[in-house]
């Protein structure tokens, strides 16, 4: 093993890059046969006016638009946690 110095630094791996957004695995006979709430449009703490969230979070992976797509190619999703229907 050799030792760092001026001429020869030893190098650290960089970390490894990880989606930060968890997506879960929806069973494509539950999508066609349930009404599931997935998307910012279904909660009540969206604000369609804005397209924003009234909690403050981030809707860009969770609008159905591009949760849609998410499905369409691999069969997950981002589902909110903070989710509520009316």
């Amino acid at each position: 093993m050799s030792k760092a110095n001026a001429k020869n630094p030893v190098k650290q791996s960089s970390p490894r890059i990880r989606p930060s957004m968890k997506k879960d695995v929806v069973h494509p006979r539950d999508f066609n046969n349930y009404k599931i709430p997935f998307a910012c449009e279904d909660c009540s703490h969206f604000a369609s006016e804005t397209t924003t969230c009234t909690l403050g979070f981030n809707t860009a992976n969770h609008l159905r638009a591009n949760s849609l797509h998410s499905y369409e190619l691999s069969g997950k999703m981002a589902q909110c946690r903070f989710l509520e229907i009316d």
